[in-house]
């Protein structure tokens, strides 16, 4: 599939089934409801839509006087007449229709009333008049508009976003996966429910079209070749003539059309009105299937007999989409089949707006706080403090010590930056941002952009990197800006009276953050800075420092990858279980190698297949595929990129997680892991 079309029309086939999609799915639910009206309103409503069989009928003209006096004020429509199966104890009733749209029901054999409802009274009349949304003007428009739409854009191009990339991929495509979890099964419902019910939903919204829009109708006939339906031909009354009884023209009717099963009679509105008649014949090959009649209304005279079969293409054409459209052809299992492609529509709609939100929230940060930048300070060489309140003065959401906050930026870009302050402060947070020669961008714009009394987006602190609960004591290693968390770590421990020791390894005195802040702690005697350009003897002793760790003992390193990994590597080699070591990287050396090899990335939600060339990662080629992945560092150390797998094995390279995390191999870093196999799938 084009990748370019794709990033075109996804968000418009989404954003279209957020808006005239909600219309749809209440078109749908309500016209699932009245899929059986046929069967079900004379069951719902049986002393006023059938009566009891009899061998004589009233004459039309005396049904239509029984329905007058009911009705007095009103002016006549028509009357519609059903024939009822031989043998039934019940019959339908006769329905006198007035130009209000209220309708008197008679008893076909004694002219009796049996009662009166408006067009859109009772509960399925109710739910046929919010599925045609006669609720409110120009309804058949905003049905017709969002048919067209649905159509176009949800079905058209839901089945296009369908497609998968080769041969190889249809037959999974076409299968719904129970396998998957979170948005990825929602995404397999979608397409899978989405791909059987769309010839049915297609079929029924391109149906409506013709009772929606006038031009539909035409276009009916212009395709086919045939004339539009001329008007209703005048009777010729001699002067002070009478109309004929309405029996009379009835009989020639049936004369015309033996024992029609429905029939349709017209009251002329105006003396010179023929009497319009529509016919449903014994053997007609649908319920719409109409024979037209016009009756000279004083002299009973034919003006005009269209037989349905003998009609044009276009006629006949017309009066199928209606019957298709409303469930009228095959019988009950047609209006079965119906019933079941608008029950799908709420379900594409839950699955498809559900799986969306779903990974929205997934991308989105748990919370998100806009703050005020109370003071701005460097602090030492190339290094800033920030301090942040909230700007109405209220407190802050409590934090742990060693926790971070992303730091959301004017660009679009994000950061994480660690919190050094004391956890038992309520209204301030304090970041610190040392400017990186190498940066792409984000401690740049913090120094030179972010000035004092701005405001700015932060996320909730979020805690990867605290304090062990049971730990007797605490050795805290920082290198260079890695004191940014172990600081805050510092002070909590001391303001508990727990036993720690801070070692901070900074090149030059000039370049040691925080160094008067500490110098004036309670915890000062427990801290020693080690200087690289200072003697040789106050510089760090890993080996000494982290000899024989004593039980409890837990070790917190944070700071360059070189960094970490000597202080590590010496923990490990003098008894340090992996448990007690605690580590927080801030940036990473390149995880990229000349024997990386190529391997593929399914997306669970499209099935599409993305090639990872050895000299990309994944996120590169995700991103050039237009695939949405949330990002920040870029390197594996922030876990902002890392994404759920649901097959495959990955080759972990981050930083981020944890051993026992790597060890269920159900997370991946896109930014700079890669695979152990040929294919990882991905829940994207």
């Amino acid at each position: 599939m084009n990748s370019t079309m794709r990033q075109w029309l996804l968000p418009l086939h989404r954003w279209s089934g957020m808006t005239v999609g909600l219309v749809i799915v209440l078109m749908a639910v309500t016209g699932a409801s009245i899929a059986f009206r046929p069967q079900l309103d004379p069951l719902l409503n049986r002393e006023l839509l059938t009566a009891p069989a009899c061998i004589s009928r009233a004459s039309l003209d005396a049904l239509t006087a029984s329905a007058v006096a009911a009705r007095p004020t009103a002016q006549l429509d028509y009357i519609r007449l059903i024939a009822g199966g031989d043998g039934d104890a019940r019959i339908p009733a006769a329905m006198v229709r007035f130009t209000d749209q209220g309708f008197v029901y008679l008893d076909p054999c004694s002219g009796a009333v049996l009662g009166q409802r408006h067009r859109w009274g009772g509960l399925l009349g109710t739910l046929e008049q919010i599925h045609r949304f006669r609720f409110m003007p120009n309804g058949e428009l905003i049905t017709g508009t969002s048919a067209l739409l649905f159509a176009i854009v949800l079905i058209g191009g839901g089945l296009y976003l369908w497609l998968p990339p080769s041969l190889r991929g249809l037959r999974r495509a076409m299968r719904f996966n129970p396998r998957l979890q979170g948005a990825a099964r929602t995404a397999s419902l979608h397409k899978t429910v989405g791909l059987y019910a769309s010839v049915i939903v297609l079929a029924s919204a391109l149906t409506g079209l013709p009772q929606a829009f006038d031009w539909s109708k035409r276009a009916l006939y212009s395709m086919t070749g045939s004339a539009q339906p001329a008007k209703a031909p005048s009777s010729g009354p001699a002067a002070g003539a009478p109309r004929l009884p309405l029996e009379q023209l009835w009989q020639r009717a049936q004369a015309l059309v033996p024992h029609p099963q429905e029939a349709l009679i017209h009251y002329p509105s105006r003396p010179q009105a023929a009497v319009e008649m529509y016919l449903i014949a014994a053997d007609a090959p649908h319920v719409n299937a109409r024979t037209m009649l016009d009756l000279d209304a004083y002299s009973g005279k034919v003006l005009r007999f269209t037989p349905y079969a003998a009609s044009s293409l276009g006629h006949r054409l017309y009066f199928w989409t209606l019957s298709l459209h409303t469930g009228h052809v095959g019988g009950t299992a047609g209006q079965l089949v119906l019933m079941l492609g608008a029950l799908c529509i709420p379900v594409l709609a839950y699955s498809g707006i559900g799986g969306y939100l779903r990974r929205r929230r997934r991308r989105r940060p748990s919370g998100r706080l806009t703050l005020k930048v109370r003071h701005k300070s460097v602090e030492a060489e190339g290094i800033c403090v920030f301090d942040l309140e909230d700007p109405r003065g209220g407190p802050l959401p409590p934090f742990g010590a060693g926790a971070h906050l992303d730091v959301f930026l004017r660009d679009g870009r994000m950061r994480q930056y660690s919190l050094c302050n004391d956890p038992s402060e309520t209204r301030r947070y304090q970041i610190c941002v040392q400017r990186e020669a190498h940066s792409r961008g984000g401690s740049r714009a913090m120094h030179d952009d972010v000035r004092a009394g701005q405001l700015i987006d932060v996320s909730l602190p979020k805690a990867r990197f605290a304090l062990a609960p049971a730990s007797r004591r605490s050795l805290l290693i920082a290198g260079g800006i890695g004191i940014t968390p172990l600081i805050s770590m510092a002070e909590d421990l001391a303001r508990r009276g727990a036993d720690f020791e801070l070692h901070y390894c900074t090149r030059t005195a000039a370049r040691t953050a925080f160094r008067d802040r500490i110098a004036r702690s309670p915890y000062a005697a427990r801290t020693h800075f080690h200087f690289s350009d200072g003697p040789a003897e106050q510089l760090a002793d890993f080996a000494k420092l982290l000899d024989a760790p004593s039980p409890g003992a837990h070790l917190y390193v944070c700071g360059p990858p070189g960094f970490l990994n000597v202080v590590c590597a010496t923990a490990r080699q003098n008894g340090w279980p992996d448990s007690h070591v605690h580590t927080e990287y801030f940036s990473a050396e390149s995880t990229r190698t000349a024997d990386d090899a190529p391997f593929d990335i399914r997306l669970a939600a499209s099935g599409k297949v993305l090639h990872v060339a050895s000299d990309k990662t994944a996120l590169e080629v995700l991103l050039a595929a237009g695939v949405e992945v949330p990002r920040s560092c870029e390197k594996g150390v922030c876990g902002t990129c890392v994404t759920r797998v649901l097959a495959g094995v990955p080759e972990h390279r981050d930083l981020y997680l944890t051993d026992a995390e790597r060890a269920r191999n159900d997370q991946f870093a896109p930014c700079c892991s890669r695979a152990c196999g040929a294919e990882l799938v991905l829940d994207l």
